[in-house]
């Protein structure tokens, strides 16, 4: 298998990760958008697209904060075994992509909704800030993963051991 084949797969298995992580983080908010315990912090608008016509749309910042932090974890250990991603490149990884999959999935929820075309409603996306804390949730999440995978335990952290593995 040639260098471009492997690099090529291992791009591959990091979007499937990533889209296996943002396909949880929904499930999670969905599932816990009852649970009264995390009922707490300012309501967050259409963090549940697909719940606006049944008036659940906006979910408070504790449940969003449960159900997509997680998932970022869940990411970033996945990405680790995968791929040879450091923590702040898997953390990138994961904010792009789950970013441009929660966009579009709000916008084909909008257009369900609303029985729309998706196109009319891709230029709300950008605007709607539950999109932008899920992927930054994500991210944080991949960031905090440890380093795992092939070479594990022989990385030097940047700094050198006065880092202490913090990087």
């Amino acid at each position: 298998m040639t260098v471009t084949m492997r690099h090529t797969l291992r791009a591959g298995a990091v979007v499937v990760v990533v889209i296996a992580a943002v396909a949880a983080g929904i499930g999670w908010l969905y599932a816990l958008r009852h649970v009264a315990l995390l009922r707490m912090g300012p309501r967050l608008t259409d963090a549940l697209p697909l719940q606006r016509l049944a008036g659940g749309a906006a979910q408070p910042l504790g449940r969003v904060v449960a159900a997509w932090l997680p998932a970022g974890l869940v990411a970033g250990v996945g990405i680790g075994l995968v791929s040879r991603l450091r923590r702040p490149a898997r953390a990138l990884a994961v904010f792009v992509l789950a970013l441009a999959l929660v966009l579009a999935v709000s916008a084909a929820s909008d257009a369900l909704t609303h029985n729309e075309p998706i196109r009319q409603h891709l230029h709300e996306q950008p605007h709607r800030a539950a999109a932008w804390l899920a992927a930054g949730l994500m991210a944080l999440g991949a960031a905090l993963t440890p380093v795992i995978g092939r070479g594990a335990g022989r990385q030097e952290p940047r700094g050198g051991r006065a880092a202490g593995g913090l990087m």
